[in-house]
């Protein structure tokens, strides 16, 4: 519980500081007073006034602010801003109307409010980029040590091409494979393409030509691996943990039925959730048994899939190798990582949007800081690639074109650049009503899905 609490504090945090701060930096570039930088909301805690900003640590950390002179007020040009009391109030701030007019964020040019709006969203998408350079190079790139097919689908592209369990794939269109994840890049690259595999079966060498099925839902390539049952990484905390699995155990079989690959093991354990099931695995030469019980996990039935179900997880993953990347191809990786994932975001949300999604797996601050908490119990590294995701997440979300979000604002903009008059006062008001609204209930809803399943129920 205490991993799960500092993990989502630090993905939280340093989420809403990074997108904060994107904001700050440029308002204080474009010479806006900036009054007030606060990580959370509510009461502050702690607070320091530097400058002209007042910079502050607020009680309730899912999410900041940063507050900029005027930033509320549209008026005429030639109307007065509103005055306010003494020289100050209890949160240090340096009152509107001690503050020249020039420097309102409301009276910079709207390049300058939509640059200051738009930098929130764009450091984080930095942010991410950096993380995942940064893991590339210090931990490496985690590989599939096989390229050897595993199980293949009846029916699925790879049955249809030919492709049959046993096959060693060592090339694909020319360029030689070392692991498995080199064959899917391949085919990911071009998903309606023909891919030629050269394989190895038996004592034979051929080539298979190869086509995956690719659609809006995703890309089936209808075959697996085939990896050995050795574990490559175990969750700290989670039932193979407290069995005594450790990273290296090779598991020989599950209520006595013999485990060749580790597609067994998962296909096993999957089917028996919140079920006891006997492990028996070496490590170091000695034998050792115990009895697992899988926890319940709901995940989507399948790549693009709409639907849920509950399978059985003891916190294992297969055996990997590191490969480690040269600086400039670790800068490409990072690149066209942060990239595709906001492709997958936004195809999401469309989908969420025309119900083609499934709302069950949408989350709030409680699952946000769960999954961080299970992330750190596979390692300091996951916990990375985890922050990196939510950055890119949180700013994807924030370009939304809706008021209260960053996109609203920035939409809001280029209405009045296209149209040359700013939007009325009343306007505006009923534009963030209705935005907060929707939020609010859009948050009230997330929260109620993340207690329901605190407590194992469902939202029936």
């Amino acid at each position: 519980m205490l991993t799960t609490i500092i993990a989502g504090a630090f993905v939280l945090g340093v989420v809403v500081l990074v997108h904060e701060f994107g904001h700050f930096i440029v308002a204080k570039k474009s010479g806006v007073f900036v009054k007030t930088f606060s990580i959370g909301f509510g009461r502050k805690i702690l607070k320091r006034r530097i400058g002209d900003t007042v910079y502050a640590l607020s009680l309730l950390p899912f999410g900041g602010y940063v507050k900029f002179a005027g930033e509320s007020m549209y008026y005429d040009e030639n109307e007065p801003p509103d005055e306010y009391e003494g020289a100050g109030d209890e949160s240090g701030e340096v009152p509107d109307s001690a503050i020249p007019r020039e420097r309102y964020y409301t009276m910079q040019p709207a390049r300058v409010r939509a640059a200051i709006l738009f930098a929130g969203p764009l450091m984080n998408y930095v942010a991410a980029v950096l993380i995942y350079i940064g893991v590339v190079i210090v931990t490496g790139l985690q590989m599939t040590p096989s390229t050897t097919v595993g199980a293949v689908t009846v029916g699925g592209a790879a049955d249809s091409s030919g492709l049959r369990p046993g096959d060693k794939i060592v090339d694909v269109d020319g360029q030689p494979v070392k692991y498995w994840e080199d064959i899917t890049a391949a085919i990911v690259a071009d998903p309606h393409g023909v891919r030629h595999f050269e394989v190895i079966r038996g004592n034979r060498r051929r080539t298979v030509d190869f086509r995956a099925k690719a659609s809006k839902a995703g890309i089936d390539i209808g075959f697996e691996a085939d990896i050995p049952p050795v574990i490559g990484r175990v969750q700290r905390s989670r039932p193979a943990w407290r069995a005594g699995i450790r990273q290296g155990a090779r598991i020989e079989a599950i209520d006595d039925t013999t485990v060749t690959s580790y597609s067994d093991i998962r296909r096993m354990i999957h089917a028996r959730p919140e079920k006891p099931v006997y492990v028996r695995w070496s490590f170091d030469g000695v034998a050792h048994g115990d009895t697992v019980v899988p926890e319940a996990r709901e995940v989507l039935a399948g790549t693009g899939s709409n639907q849920t179900e509950t399978v059985g997880l003891i916190g294992v993953g297969p055996e990997y190798v590191k490969r480690y990347e040269n600086p400039l191809r670790a800068v490409r990786d990072g690149f066209s990582t942060t990239n595709r994932i906001i492709v997958q975001i936004v195809g999401y949300l469309g989908k969420l949007v025309t119900g083609k999604m499934n709302v069950k797996t949408l989350g709030g601050p409680i699952m946000i800081t769960k999954m961080a908490g299970d992330v750190a119990d596979w390692g300091f590294d996951y916990l990375l690639l985890f922050l990196a995701f939510f950055n890119v997440n949180l700013c994807v979300f924030n370009l939304v074109p809706m008021v209260p979000f960053d996109g609203g604002h920035i939409a809001i903009i280029v209405v009045e650049t296209i149209t040359r008059r700013p939007l009325g006062r009343k306007t505006r008001e009923w534009m963030m009503q209705a935005g907060f609204v929707v939020v609010i209930l859009l948050m009230a809803f997330v929260v109620m899905l993340d207690l329901t399943r605190c407590s194992g129920g469902s939202m029936g």
